[in-house]
């Protein structure tokens, strides 16, 4: 009887010969490729090479460290100045200046989430990033919106800082290697798309305030501060020749900046706060052929009124510190949609026949929220004011596409699709910031608050107080 060895020996001998078959058969099924027609695809197999040549060259000025480096001051400028707009735009009253903060505080946001992910691939990570300091950076901030009025802020912003992080942006996407560094080239260019649009606005406002009446000469004064500052740290890379600090700063003689507590508005705008009523604060002077007419003018208003949400949400970007920089970008995109729709109020209005500021803007809500900390004003706009007004405005946008009324079907349709983002991104943010899974407990402590703030302001009495639902409150307040 043969041995275990023997009987396995013919065994392994007949593996072998299968996997040889195998490998043969597949050879014949699957030839080979080199030197095939196949190989050089479908068509005319060309007699000439003739393609755009890359004359992107290799090697560039930053290693991955140093490059590094410089993208992550360039968030932290981003990060400032979106927070430096925040902090002034309650206290500018000029419309269009108002609205169009509101636009580029999105368009830096943007530019920063863009460095930020930029940053985590060049072996950073989002913490490190969001936590970077610099006190020279932060110094030339603190100048800048230490600035005497809006138009030296504006001026400092436009005519200084945005100019020296072009340059800056422009040199770095062409020093830095062109193919190995290929993410951050179209990334600045990107942002230097943006910046663009944002210079050129802002030369024009900036002439729109001397003709308006501001001494152009004390504004270039201020500028050429601030351009000293920030001239002593090596400008935006911190590399380029420094030059003498001035003698005194700003920030260092004066108290620190406070944001405005008032909603300023320019005396284009009549106003009312003793009602959240447009019907009430008109006294009778318009005429409604309809109720849904009523209702559409209303809805309009509102969303024309909206500055005070884009002043709210910017209260909050500026106030809330010791974050992610990730509620910076969400909290900037919700003030970029509320400046749309203000837009979009401000411009049906004037679709409708009317002068948009002969219409009075409400100030009620602003009122109310001004005062109040940043965490409980962001809760009552969030669960109180959007949570009370987005199924109204889609039950309008319905009504208005089934009456054939397309201008407001449109605007109030995406409207709702706004607000339901904001509330689901704002109830994230809420339960970061009071440390709680309860949206009832941070309602309920808003609540409090909010009734504390219309009991100052004598727009409740105590009676109320004690019985007023969380509706009626929202209604009150408005978002």
């Amino acid at each position: 009887m043969p041995t275990g060895s023997q009987s396995e020996k013919p065994l392994r001998n007949s593996l072998r010969l299968h996997k040889v078959t195998t490998f043969m058969t597949e050879e014949k099924t699957n030839p080979s490729w080199t030197g095939s027609r196949e190989l050089h695809g479908q068509g005319t197999i060309l007699s000439k090479f003739d393609f755009p040549k890359d004359e992107r060259a290799l090697g560039g000025a930053y290693r991955v460290d140093e490059n590094a480096e410089l993208l992550q001051r360039y968030f932290l400028f981003e990060r400032l100045l979106l927070r430096a707009q925040a902090g002034w735009l309650m206290g500018t009253p000029e419309f269009e200046v108002k609205v169009e903060y509101g636009r580029h505080i999105y368009y830096h946001s943007e530019a920063a989430m863009k460095l930020r992910t930029r940053l985590t691939e060049l072996r950073s990570t989002e913490d490190i990033v969001d936590s970077f300091t610099s006190p020279e950076i932060e110094e030339v901030f603190r100048e800048l919106i230490s600035a005497e009025s809006p138009a030296h802020f504006l001026a400092g912003v436009y005519g200084v800082l945005l100019p020296h992080l072009i340059s800056a942006y422009t040199i770095h996407t062409q020093t830095t290697d062109q193919v190995a560094d290929a993410p951050t080239i179209r990334i600045l260019k990107q942002i230097l798309s943006d910046y663009t649009e944002m210079y050129l606005w802002g030369k024009e406002a900036l002439d729109a305030y001397v003709r308006g009446g501001y001494d152009g000469a004390n504004i270039v004064f201020s500028q050429m501060h601030l351009e000293q500052v920030l001239n002593s740290f090596g400008g935006v890379t911190g590399r380029t020749e420094r030059s003498d600090k001035p003698a005194q700063l700003r920030s260092s003689t004066e108290s620190p900046f406070q944001r405005s507590f008032i909603a300023t508005r320019d005396p284009r705008f009549t106003t009312f706060e003793h009602t959240y009523e447009y019907k009430i604060a008109d006294k009778g002077k318009i005429v409604y052929n309809t109720v849904f007419d009523e209702t559409a003018l209303n809805l309009i208003r509102s969303q024309r009124d909206e500055l005070d949400a884009i002043e709210t949400f910017s209260n909050v970007l500026y106030e809330i510190r010791d974050v992610p920089f990730g509620f910076d970008y969400d909290i900037a995109r919700i003030i970029y949609d509320e400046t749309r729709h203000t837009e979009l109020g401000h411009k049906a209005l004037q679709e409708l026949g009317y002068d948009p500021f002969d219409l009075a803007n409400r100030l009620l809500g602003i009122k109310v929220r001004t005062k109040m900390p940043a965490e409980y004003s962001f809760a009552e706009i969030n669960l109180f004011g959007e949570a009370n007004i987005v199924q109204e405005v889609l039950r309008h946008s319905r009504e208005a596409y089934s009456m054939g009324d397309e201008l407001n079907g449109k605007l109030f349709d995406y409207v709702n699709a706004d607000e339901r983002t904001h509330l689901s991104k704002g109830i994230r943010w809420l339960k970061y910031i009071f440390k709680t899974d309860s949206v009832q407990e941070i309602t309920q402590k808003t609540k409090d608050i909010a009734i504390k703030r219309l009991l100052e302001l004598g727009i409740i009495d105590h009676e109320v107080a004690l019985t007023i639902s969380h509706k009626e409150l929202a209604k009150i307040i408005g978002e």
